[in-house]
């Protein structure tokens, strides 16, 4: 076996070495980066910064959109283009003419009654209604006053427009409204002129006056129309009451039962009285005169006469006579004459209140129920109310901030589920 000589290991010179461990690392980064995908970071850096270009495009976009327009319009038309409008106010109240009692409800919280109520909301309904406003296009030429060379193209009235739009139109112009607890009616009317205003509150004014006191007069003809048809059926029922009686009367040979029976009860009295006094007699004279004696018999035949006229007339009361079947009886008579004369009663109380009701009506007929009160008459604005020039500018301001704020949200979100 041979044995190798050992050598000693050759020195590398440190320049070398150097050199030698630059390659390696080069080698290795090169490595590294094939290892991603070859990738690269200035692809990555252009995306981020067209991706933060699209979202500030899309940001200014917005605020013109949302924001910067709208306001821009808005303050030029209110502030250059919108025409002044004037308000002509004018309140009233509809009051009840009866002196009606409070109830409950009215003597706790003041609120006026019930009936009072509804009236007030048929007024209000009305003055809203299509109904009015022909009324005012053909009175108090509506479709002309709002067509004015001094209205604005926006807030001027087309004419030629159907009645449905003219309505609309008219409620956008005007508000009515009711102050509790009070009722009152408080009208506003909007014109582009002051006395087209005035004129047209005054001929709402007198519309609802006038609607007022047709509803008053048709309360007044319904009123007396029924209390004279309710006379009618009571004289009818008065005539078939008398008229019935009268038949009765004929057919018993009797004008008064309860007068007849009356006499008859009297008449019995007086013969009962009568008996026992020819009985007294017959018993005094019975102690010293005999029975056959002709002083007795005759009180005997006094005695037997008075009682078979007492059975007659009781019979007469209860009883037709024998072989009498047509006869009239006095109870029978009594009681259908009676009932003829309680039906007559209550026919003439009916018939009597039934004229009473009539001349109350008539009465009513010359007062008003309910009637319309003004106190407060339209008068002429000297200052525009309307446009709100700053306000409306703010509120559109306002409104398109919120917008572009919630537009910038839901924009934020899309991004992000897009870029997952």
């Amino acid at each position: 076996m041979s044995v190798e000589p050992i050598t000693s290991p050759v020195r590398v010179p440190a320049a070398q070495r150097a050199q030698k461990v630059s390659e390696s690392l080069s080698e290795a980064a090169r490595r590294l980066r094939f290892a991603t995908g070859g990738r690269s970071p200035v692809p990555t850096t252009h995306r981020a910064r067209r991706n933060r270009q699209i979202a500030r495009l899309v940001t200014w976009l917005g605020f013109l959109a949302f924001v910067a327009v709208p306001t821009l319009a808005s303050t030029l038309y209110f502030g250059l283009i919108a025409s002044d409008q004037y308000v002509a106010e004018a309140r009233f109240a509809v009051r009840s003419g009866a002196m009606a009692g409070l109830d409950a409800l009215s003597s706790l919280t003041g609120i006026p009654s019930i009936q009072v109520i509804q009236d007030t909301q048929v007024v209000t309904n009305y003055i809203e209604s299509r109904a009015l406003v022909e009324l005012l296009a053909e009175k108090a030429d509506l479709r002309g006053r709002y067509s004015v060379p001094e209205a604005d193209f926006y807030a001027r009235l087309n004419p030629d427009k159907p009645i449905e739009r003219i309505v609309k139109y008219w409620n956008s112009m005007s508000h009515v409204a009711i102050e509790m607890p009070g009722g009152i009616v408080v009208l506003t009317v909007r014109a582009f002129r002051p006395d087209d205003a005035v004129a047209l509150a005054n001929a709402v004014v007198d519309a609802s006056e006038q609607l007022v006191n047709d509803m008053n007069d048709r309360a007044r003809r319904d009123a007396v129309a029924d209390a004279e048809r309710e006379l009618q059926l009571a004289a009818g029922r008065l005539s078939q009451a008398r008229a019935a009686l009268e038949v009765a009367r004929n057919q018993e040979g009797i004008i008064d039962a309860p007068t007849e029976a009356k006499k008859t009860d009297a008449l019995i009295s007086a013969l009962r009285a009568q008996q026992l006094e020819f009985e007294q007699q017959y018993a005094v004279a019975r102690k010293s005169v005999s029975d056959d004696a002709p002083q007795m018999r005759n009180l005997r035949a006094r005695i037997d006469a008075t009682a078979r006229q007492v059975e007659k007339l009781q019979a007469e009361l209860t009883t037709r006579p024998r072989g009498d079947t047509a006869g009239p009886v006095l109870t029978s008579s009594m009681t259908r004459l009676s009932a003829l004369e309680l039906e007559r009663q209550i026919a003439q109380t009916q018939y009597t209140n039934a004229a009473a009701a009539l001349e109350r009506a008539r009465l009513a007929s010359l007062s008003k129920q309910i009637y319309l009160t003004s106190f407060v008459r339209p008068a002429a604005a000297e200052e525009a109310r309307y446009p709100r020039r700053a306000l409306n500018i703010s509120v559109t301001l306002g409104a398109g901030l919120l917008a572009w704020v919630s537009f910038l949200g839901l924009a934020n979100v899309a991004r992000a589920r897009i870029g997952r």
